[in-house]
């Protein structure tokens, strides 16, 4: 065959991968028909003839071969794909990565999760840039999102700042709309973790202008809540969280982004007490903190973890002892060894400090070694 540069990318590609392994056509046929099984409609010897007509640039493989022909010669689908599929090959290979991540966010197995999750986020943003796919684009904004997210939860802060404002400026180059605002809104969770609430105000009041589903609304509204909240004008944030709310009250619907998933009573009720906590008023903070606790949906191991860790610290605050080690007893030890979360490290290991500088109880005391230890 003559591989010169007047032949497609993809069929150089499929030359060279195939002369690498030293078969002939003939082989190749042999296995990508093996890969392909029982959805395999030709016999090998007539395949040859594809083969040689795909290595010629004469057309490409079609969506029956091209994954099984990629995985019998061990290289990537998109290499082997002709103009838009192979963007699209390039999207899915990006989406997946990143759904994998996700799967495995907050789990056992998922311990150290943002390395990896920053290196596809580099790799798929690398490839939206030379690539003019809208589809490829929107699949790298989702990537530095999740890994900004990942990063977050690492308690890794600036990581998480810097990868979530490239989620924002990537989505937006892309023309996705849906993918801007959820990396806004994770901006905005960052200002108000970090205690930024004049950040989180500008984003929060931009994105508000804007005409917004229910749903969206009150996610905006919830993080703008917070930011009068740590404006000393708690008042206001809590008749913005009201409005928050009754946006929620209205429902999902259908045109409503898939990640909206997370906005459920139980968060509304966290941001409540966090407004109560950033008031100086513990004891309000952590009457919210059991009500989000235990109208968490079960799905969802973190939620119960995190609220619990905070009524704990609230609790403490309060020298509210007996009550500190039933929540010890029944919420954090049970849970903490199950959950990675840098966040709940964190405020687990503020918590024992308070508590030791406080002279808790030796029971007490002991129960949050072991909850500390566990997570380690």
């Amino acid at each position: 065959m003559d591989s010169s540069s007047e032949h497609p990318v993809w069929s150089r590609n499929l030359h060279t991968a195939r002369t690498v392994r030293g078969w002939d056509p003939l082989r190749l046929a042999q296995e990508t028909a093996y890969a392909v099984g029982r959805g395999a409609t030709e016999t090998p010897r007539s395949l040859v003839r594809r083969i040689r007509d795909w290595e010629a640039g004469r057309y490409g493989p079609g969506e029956r071969y091209l994954l099984p022909l990629a995985r019998v010669l061990d290289v990537p689908p998109e290499d082997l794909a002709v103009g838009a599929r192979a963007k699209r090959v390039e999207a899915d290979r990006i989406r997946a990565t990143s759904a994998h991540l996700v799967s495995l966010d907050g789990t056992p197995d998922g311990t150290d999760l943002v390395p990896a999750a920053v290196r596809a986020a580099r790799t798929a943003r690398t490839a939206a840039r030379s690539c003019a796919s809208p589809d490829v684009v929107s699949a790298a904004a989702e990537a530095l999102q999740v890994a900004g997210w990942l990063a977050f939860d690492a308690d890794e802060h600036v990581l998480a700042r810097r990868l979530t404002s490239a989620s924002v400026v990537t989505a937006r180059a892309g023309g996705d709309r849906g993918g801007e605002l959820f990396a806004l809104a994770q901006l905005a969770m960052h200002d108000a973790h970090e205690h930024r609430p004049s950040q989180a105000h500008q984003v929060c009041e931009h994105v508000l202008d804007q005409k917004l589903s229910p749903r969206l609304a009150c996610l905006f509204e919830l993080r703008l809540a917070r930011a009068h909240g740590q404006s000393n004008t708690p008042v206001r944030a809590l008749a913005t969280l009201r409005r928050a709310r009754s946006r929620f009250q209205e429902g999902a619907g259908d045109h409503d982004p898939h990640w909206t998933w997370w906005i459920v009573d139980s968060e509304l009720t966290c941001h409540e007490a966090m407004i109560h906590v950033d008031d100086g008023r513990w004891d309000r903070a952590q009457e919210l903190f059991a009500s989000a606790r235990e109208h968490c949906p079960p799905h969802n191991p973190r939620g119960p973890l995190i609220y619990a860790v905070h009524q704990l610290h609230a609790l403490v605050r309060l020298r509210a002892w007996t009550a500190a080690q039933e929540v010890l007893t029944t919420a954090v030890v049970p849970l903490v060894g199950q959950v990675r979360s840098g966040r709940v490290d964190a405020v687990l290991a503020r918590t024992a400090r308070l508590g030791a500088e406080a002279s808790a109880p030796a029971p007490f005391r002991e129960l949050m070694r072991v909850a500390v230890a566990a997570v380690r």
